[in-house]
């Protein structure tokens, strides 16, 4: 999907990432997880973008593990404790809490895959372009992101390999070791970041970026049909998106009480869901019939 316009894809995956945010309901959150996957599929990027689903796992065990701790909302009570600890109290775990805290590093997940998406289908170059004549440094600033996350990711991986050449363990049963180790990962990555940030400066400095008010461009961007049907589908989506939630059928409590799925999930909402599965069928098209 990286041949479609810059704009498109930027749009494609803002909408998907509102989408994801706004939704309250777990069945509903779990067809936008499965649609993203689905266009991931189709692009022949899924494995990729798992790679960003696993990176971030351990940060939503943590929210899973965290939200029942701190949070003592709800009414149905599945363990309290006696003793009193300082600032939070005695301990009191609700299934509310938990169920909470799952749907929310499920969210982290889907939200995750989604940038990992938008990271291997938004062109930096492209996008740099297309963006610069608008926003100039914002532009910059965008596009250097796209590509910070795939490349720390290889460098994380080349340093890690690295240090297994040299006989260092990562993951060890010394937690006090595998730290370290991991620690001195980290600071290498760090200073090849610094290294990397200053060649980049040079070379920009060299090429004389900023020297000119007015950037040159070397092609035009050209919308396609496929741009305007899917710029359409994603409009479609958000202003549906806002009728159900003004309507109410995007409603979904936890607290004090977490609502019935099976209650809370209507033809309407699915309707959404299945919008959300559109893109996936236009990337088939596309890509079958150019």
């Amino acid at each position: 999907m990286q041949k479609i316009h810059p704009l498109t894809s930027v749009f494609l995956i803002a909408t998907y990432i509102i989408v994801a945010l706004k939704l309250s309901n777990p069945v509903y959150l779990a067809l936008i997880f499965f649609s993203v996957l689905l266009l991931a599929y189709i692009d022949n990027s899924l494995k990729s973008v798992l790679n960003y689903g696993k990176m971030i796992i351990p940060f939503a065990v943590m929210i899973i593990i965290l939200n029942p701790i701190l949070v003592h909302n709800g009414q149905t009570i599945l363990y309290q404790g006696t003793f009193n600890f300082p600032v939070l109290g005695p301990m009191i775990i609700t299934k509310e809490a938990i169920l909470f805290g799952i749907l929310n590093g499920f969210r982290i997940i889907t939200i995750t895959i989604i940038f990992g998406f938008g990271n291997l289908v938004i062109h930096p170059d492209r996008a740099f372009g297309f963006f610069s004549k608008i926003f100039k440094k914002s532009a910059l600033l965008m596009s250097m992101t796209i590509r910070l996350f795939p490349t720390m990711m290889k460098s994380y991986e080349n340093i890690s390999e690295i240090e297994k050449l040299r006989g260092n363990e990562l993951s060890t049963k010394d937690m006090k070791k595998s730290i370290k180790n991991s620690g001195n990962i980290v600071n290498i990555l760090f200073l090849s970041s610094l290294e990397d940030s200053q060649d980049m400066a040079e070379s920009m400095y060299s090429r004389g970026y900023g020297a000119l008010k007015k950037r040159s461009t070397y092609f035009a961007e050209i919308y396609t049909a496929w741009d305007f049907t899917l710029i359409f589908i994603c409009i479609s989506i958000l202003v549906y998106l806002e009728f159900i939630t003004f309507k109410g059928f995007n409603s979904f409590n936890f607290y004090p009480k977490v609502d019935g799925v099976i209650e809370k999930t209507t033809k309407v909402g699915l309707i959404l869901c299945v919008m959300t599965f559109i893109p996936a069928f236009i990337n088939w098209g596309w890509k079958n019939w150019k």
